[in-house]
């Protein structure tokens, strides 16, 4: 990429607290495998992608997509610039809101600090990418060096929400 970047935001107003991160990738290519799957004629009678209406034809000179048939006549599911994209994204990590009970309550209850939050990590990506997730991580399948940037069916991130209470005695 030509640069990655992080922000951290942190909010308090009297009892209520905010955090954030977004975390993101500027200039990013990556080679979106994925669409051999879901814009090429390589498994008949299977889903396609609704990218494949813009495919070439005589009428739609300026498609996305190369001509598509039942079969490959034309290799194109070999290694070229189609399957290219810009991978830049910007993802909300992270975001946390608390609240904390007042030393009055508190003090009550017998407790030094009582607070309550809600987070939640991969909220949302802000991205052009035709893949499932531009934040490629690493592969089970015995990858090296050399298949870094490459999406080829491997699973989003996962959007994980929680909810939690920190007690102090």
């Amino acid at each position: 990429p030509d640069f990655t970047y992080g922000v951290n935001l942190n909010v308090a107003y009297k009892g209520f607290d905010v955090s954030a991160f977004i975390q993101g990738v500027q200039g990013n290519d990556l080679y979106n495998y994925d669409k051999i799957y879901t814009d090429m004629p390589s498994f008949s009678n299977t889903n396609r992608s609704v990218r494949v209406l813009d495919s070439w034809r005589p009428d739609n000179l300026d498609a996305t997509i190369p001509r598509l048939s039942f079969a490959v006549p034309n290799n194109e599911t070999q290694a070229n610039s189609f399957f290219v994209e810009d991978g830049s994204f910007a993802r909300l990590k992270n975001l946390q809101i608390g609240y904390s009970l007042s030393d009055n309550v508190v003090d009550r209850l017998g407790l030094s600090t009582l607070r309550f939050f809600l987070q939640g990590a991969n909220l949302f990506t802000l991205t052009g990418y035709d893949g499932m997730d531009p934040e490629l991580g690493p592969r089970d399948n015995g990858s090296d060096n050399l298949t870094i940037g490459v999406d080829d069916n491997q699973y989003p991130i996962a959007a994980i929400y929680t909810f939690g209470v920190n007690l102090k005695f």
